[in-house]
Formats: structure tokens, sequence, C-alpha cells
């Protein structure tokens, strides 16, 4: 059985369930070059989505990752695609405690002044996320590299988004370690107060993400990561959401193509990865496939993501 959804515009997010562009930079492309990509809904098991990738139909290409260089190869290939790409790129100070799987910091920040200057700064945006504080990683910590941070990239992007970190399900029995606790109003207050001194010394914006405080005594709004603003100001057109996809949660109307459990990053914080490592490494991957992970079934429910434009399937 298949049914349609027609969308006004676009967004495809790649991704919050996973890095692709770390990861699954290879499966990504053949998607791209044709045209298509099947996404299983992560809670109605038997939805199947066929999300059409085609350059007519996507107004933007958004890459969410903590290594961008293995997609920097495939940026001129897109672009002679005419698919419009955007990136979002976290930098964030820690070690390996705490992120096992991210690569040396350094790289990534000389990867994101370099995609900078293919794709241009308003179309690269800094993630510092999630804020995060315990003995090692304490306020004078962050204040030192943030404003470091800050100065390494303040000639190659407009903005910076922060958010602090949530407990939640699996992350509950490391806030007894010490190693992850909630933020208290006052720690953020603080933490608002050194970090907008930083960004505007930088001449960079910063915006908060989906937190319950509210730090506009120092001039940070709260926006979007995937910012109504930044759609308009780049001529990329959107959707409102039909729900939020977190509480608090300001983004416009977008697709994800990523699958949970399937990033090997191991950040201690991470949401995505909901199983043991072990069951995650008996996922089998196919960068011909059409799937990122597993295939489609017979019983399953296919329904067609595509754009108005597509005259392919207007009528139905």
């Amino acid at each position: 059985m298949s049914s349609y959804c027609i969308h006004k515009a676009m967004i495809i997010c790649a991704s919050r369930r996973t890095d692709i562009p770390a990861f699954h930079s290879e499966w990504l492309m053949n998607r791209m070059r044709e045209g298509y990509a099947f996404v299983r809904n992560p809670v109605a098991k038997n939805v199947v989505y066929r999300v059409d990738l085609s350059p007519g139909n996507v107004d933007l290409l958004l890459l969410m990752t903590k290594d961008p260089r293995p997609m920097m190869p495939h940026i001129g290939e897109l672009k002679e695609m005419g698919i419009e790409i955007g990136f979002q790129v976290t930098i964030t100070p820690y070690g390996r405690d705490t992120e096992p799987g991210v690569p040396d910091k350094a790289d990534i920040a000389e990867a994101f002044r370099t995609i900078s200057d293919a794709i241009g700064r308003d179309r690269v945006v800094w993630r510092y996320d999630p804020v995060i504080l315990n003995k090692r990683y304490d306020l004078k910590y962050h204040q030192r590299k943030f404003d470091l941070l800050c100065r390494e990239l303040a000639e190659y992007t407009d903005r910076c988004v922060f958010s602090f970190v949530e407990i939640h399900g699996k992350l509950e029995g490391l806030r007894g370690d010490g190693i992850l606790r909630k933020i208290s109003e006052d720690e953020a207050k603080e933490i608002g107060r050194m970090f907008s001194e930083a960004a505007e010394g930088s001449g960079i914006e910063l915006n908060l993400c989906c937190s319950e405080y509210d730090l506009s005594e120092y001039g940070i709004r709260t926006r979007g990561c995937i910012d109504r603003e930044q759609m308009r100001s780049i001529g990329v057109p959107f959707e409102e959401p039909q729900a939020p996809v977190r509480d608090r949660c300001l983004c416009v109307r977008n697709i994800d193509i990523g699958e949970y459990d399937t990033c090997d990053h191991d950040c201690i914080y991470c949401y995505a990865n909901r199983s043991t490592d072990t069951m995650r490494k008996q996922r089998r991957y196919d960068p011909d496939s059409g799937m990122l992970s597993g295939s489609v079934r017979g019983s399953d429910t296919i329904v067609e993501l595509a754009s108005r434009k597509n005259s392919k399937i207007t009528d139905f």
C-alpha cells in the first residue's frame, strides 16, 4: 500500500538522528545521485517514507555533523547537481572521556573554515552543543575554550547555536557519577554572560536552542537551528511545522533521512544511540541500499514525500 504526502517546501535534514556526513557520506551521495531514499518511521515501524531527493525537489540539503570532512570532496558534485546545501558543524571542547569517537577538534575547525570558503559563511552554522558542567569542564574551562573558538571561527560563520545538556533516559545513570548533571539557572546565566561577550567581540550572533532559561538580558535570542531567518536570508522556501520536533523547538518543517543507533561518535550525552554497542555493530550497512540500515519489507506502508514542484506526482 502506498500514499502521497506533498510539501510546499523540502528541507532535507541529514541528520539529527545520526552523523551521516561523518559515517554514511557514500550512502548519502548514492541517494542524491539516484534521487530518493527510504526512511523508516522511528515510531510507526511499519511506515516507510520514500523521500524524493531529486535536484528539482530539494530546496536545501542541511548536513549536521561533528566531522564534515568525508563530505567535503562531494561539495562540488552537489553544486553541479543543483542541490542547495548548508552545514551545521558541532565543535565542542570535550575530550575522549566525553566524545570518544570525535576526531581532533583542530582538524574539524580547519574543515569548517574550508567549507565556509566554498559555500559561504551564511550557510555554515557553528554548534556548541551541549554545554556540560562538571569538575573537569567547569565555567572557567568553557569561558576559555568558547572564546578561543570564537576567535578561530569569527571570519567563517555568522552564527553560533548552543544548548544545555538534558538528562534523559539512559543518561540518568551518569548523574550519580558526577559526569552529567542539570545546569542551574544561575549557571546558565553565567554561561550566557561569558559566551555573549566572546561572541559579540567576534561578530558572531549567539542563539539558544530549546532551553527553559531566558538569556535575552545578554542579547541571546532563542532561535531554531533550522531557522526561518536563515532560510529567508539564503533564499530557501520553508513551511511551518505541524508539531515541534521537541519541547521549545523553533525549527521550520524538515525531513530527517537519518536513523537512530547508527552513529559511532559514542558521545556520552547522545540521545540518538539508544541500543548497546554490540547491537549497533550487528547492523548491516550497504551504501548502495535505498535505506541507511535494513530494507523495505513487504508488509510496510510506503508514503511518498515530495514537493509541489515535482510535477510527476502532483496528480494522484
